[in-house]
């Protein structure tokens, strides 16, 4: 229940729809900053709260943060750490702002489609039992120009929580933790510390997702109502330059099997083995595209780690080209890479997949703002 600026509760406000909160955290990426805030602002939906927290940004995003707050002092509050203390504070800070049914975390580079809060949210309240309702995403880069790939799953759906937690093992589904609209109660019963988890903000919310699959069902939806950047500065490439996008998980599907253990989901044990497998076929994907990107010595590290992971992975066409790779001459070297760019899947994601067993459909007419629409 929200509460007024005295502290006490306030009743929730007649014929308008459940409230949600947007929490957006910042360091440091005023130039996206703007197209954030409208894009939230341009919700179709009526009745959300944006909740800002910056981490002592040097460069205009405070300025920008009190821009919106003086022009929408109803809907945004704000707040600035005196220094930075790091991903978790930005994060405790919007949650004492913010106070709706439902959350979404909201990073400061990316993007909401109009529809974003109000298909969600129309997901959840028809289904009660979910714990959360992810979507697919679109990629834009620095320059806001627009990347597309195909949805995880080829269809939106209801998915058994056990059963996504077993394909949690084998893949992160929502990458970007823009991409999930939150039942509140149920996150902040199973909110970890991100302060004190693997890496930090990388993966405190990917073990909060696994352990709400654990008790609850989740949404997917199959639009994309998130627009993810992805730029130089931003944490997924850090994290593809120093390996942690495969290092990463390999330590969270061991986090992953000691809960499933503890708990009897055998669906998730048994996915441990093909897990460390598929990683070691991730390892070329990271591979090609370092090289694509210019960065020789990640692609060679890469390649290492593969064998590493999975010593069945030097069976595979693209892990015998990448080795010729290196002892190659230069047109040699650009012949390998091309042909490396044009293999199926390699790259980039390139198929959707079926939804886990027991999943229930969810037409188009569910999803529509217009229940007359045809599915």
């Amino acid at each position: 229940m929200r509460q007024d600026k005295s502290g006490r509760e306030c009743p929730p406000c007649e014929g308008l729809p459940p409230l949600v909160s947007v929490r957006i955290h910042n360091y440091n990426y005023g130039r996206f900053l703007r197209q954030c805030f409208e894009s939230v602002l341009a919700q179709t939906y009526p009745n959300f709260e944006i909740s800002f927290s910056d981490n002592a940004s040097e460069d205009e995003s405070w300025k920008i943060a009190l821009e919106y707050q003086r022009r929408h002092p109803d809907r945004v509050s704000i707040a600035r750490n005196r220094q930075n203390f790091g991903p978790d504070a930005n994060i405790v800070n919007c949650v004492f702002q913010s106070s709706g049914k439902y959350t979404v975390q909201m990073c400061s580079d990316d993007v909401m489609a109009p529809d974003f809060i109000e298909t969600c949210v129309r997901t959840l309240e028809a289904h009660p039992d979910c714990a959360f309702a992810m979507v697919h995403r679109g990629i834009i880069d620095g320059d806001g120009e627009p990347r597309t790939e195909p949805p995880f799953y080829d269809r939106s759906c209801i998915i058994p929580g056990h059963e996504q937690a077993a394909v949690y093992m084998m893949a992160a589904i929502n990458p970007s933790i823009s991409q999930v609209m939150y039942v509140s109660a149920r996150e902040a019963a199973h909110r970890v510390d991100f302060s004190k988890v693997l890496a930090g903000r990388w993966y405190g919310a990917r073990i909060m997702d696994f352990n709400l699959c654990c008790d609850y069902d989740v949404a997917y939806i199959d639009r994309p109502l998130l627009y993810h950047r992805l730029h130089g500065a931003n944490d997924s490439h850090a994290a593809a330059s120093n390996l942690m996008e495969v290092i990463g998980p390999y330590l969270l599907h061991l986090q992953f099997a000691e809960i499933a253990r503890t708990r009897g989901m055998h669906g998730v044990l048994e996915n441990l083995d093909r897990s460390t497998e598929k990683l070691g076929q991730l390892c070329l994907r990271y591979s090609t595209r370092a090289l694509v990107e210019g960065f020789s010595e990640v692609a060679e590290r890469y390649f290492h780690l593969a064998q590493a992971l999975s010593p069945r992975v030097a069976e595979e066409p693209a892990f015998a080209a990448l080795g010729k790779f290196w002892h190659a001459d230069e047109d040699e070297r650009q012949g390998i890479l091309d042909a490396l760019k044009n293999s199926e899947n390699l790259v980039e994601r390139a198929i959707s997949y079926p939804p886990p067993a027991g999943s229930r459909s969810i037409g188009a007419q569910a999803l529509s703002r217009n229940p007359g629409a045809e599915a």
